[in-house]
């Protein structure tokens, strides 16, 4: 009695999920049908493995494009630092470049400790000055006006920055006060509750070539 065996994968089939159709009309040709399955599933090994392979390079394509973007967004874009103080290009909006760092000044007199945390909402600190050069250019450029900046002293210590770092006297700090400020002829001290203008610095977002 005739019997159908659904599904043939033939040679010129374009895809892997068609039906197979060997067609064994007798017992007595049992024989090619065993030829015919073992030649159905070696088609269908290959289809598999095919399969397979295109899932594999897609899976490592994805992987690949998923490095390289976040390769991409780990790479912080700098612009180019300013060759002036007058060139703020680097530093925010209201804050002046110089040396490397960008300053703000403000426009409300706080005692030393309010003022030093309103730096630090800025992402920044009462200023650091380097040196007696740093300091003579804010002297002369906020004369004759009185601005708080990153220095203070415990009793009986040493002046240190507001980030701890201990003051290497690069600059004589007049005065017997505890916090530091600028004033007209250099850099002074008075009592930290006083209220003054201040002076905030950070890093310029930037970087040097070369």
């Amino acid at each position: 009695m005739p019997w159908k065996m659904q599904g043939e994968i033939k040679d010129d089939d374009s895809g892997c999920g068609d039906r197979l159709t060997p067609e064994v009309t007798s017992a007595s040709s049992s024989g090619n049908s065993d030829a015919m399955c073992i030649r159905n599933a070696a088609l269908l090994y290959k289809c598999i493995a095919d399969n397979k392979f295109i899932i594999a390079v897609v899976v490592i394509t994805s992987l690949i494009i998923a490095i390289i973007l976040l390769a991409v967004k780990k790479t912080e874009i700098y612009p180019p630092c300013p060759l002036l103080a007058s060139q703020g290009v680097a530093c925010p909006d209201s804050w002046v470049g110089y040396r490397g760092k960008c300053f703000y000044a403000s426009k409300e007199e706080r005692n030393w400790t309010v003022s030093l945390e309103t730096c630090s909402s800025f992402n920044a600190s009462l200023a650091v000055i380097d040196n007696q050069n740093e300091l003579d250019f804010w002297v002369a450029f906020f004369h004759p006006f009185h601005y708080w900046f990153g220095l203070s002293r415990e009793v009986n210590q040493t002046w240190k920055w507001s980030n701890g770092t201990e003051f290497k006297n690069r600059f004589p700090v007049r005065g017997e006060g505890f916090c530091a400020y600028l004033n007209g002829k250099g850099a002074d001290s008075t009592l930290c509750s006083m209220e003054k203008l201040f002076l905030c610095s950070r890093p310029e977002s930037c970087k040097t070539t070369g």
